[in-house]
């Protein structure tokens, strides 16, 4: 095995995971949060900010949690366009 440096608290570790083993508990944690929210929000006017602030989750997690197989088909727009032609203001689940 090699020695990785953790993507959460940028200890160093040595794993096959990306995240150290005592940020493994703080990942599932927050991955809770953000199944439990997301299910409030099937259809409905979100950001990924929105999600942040609402479940405590950074944005560097939340951004590495939705990158993941996980929550493939899951888009979260960064912002919310103010155009109304571009409603772009749901989750989409693919």
């Amino acid at each position: 095995m090699e020695i990785k440096r953790c993507v959460r608290c940028g200890g160093f570790f040595e794993t096959a995971n990306e995240v150290c083993n005592i940020c493994v508990q703080k990942d599932n944690k927050d991955l809770g949060k953000l199944k439990n929210f997301l299910d409030g929000y099937s259809i409905g006017k979100v950001t990924k900010k929105d999600v942040s602030a609402n479940t405590g989750i950074t944005m560097k997690n939340l951004n590495r949690f939705l990158a993941g197989e996980e929550f493939a088909g899951v888009h979260i727009p960064e912002t919310i366009e103010s155009n109304v032609d571009k409603v772009e203001k749901v989750i989409v689940k693919v």
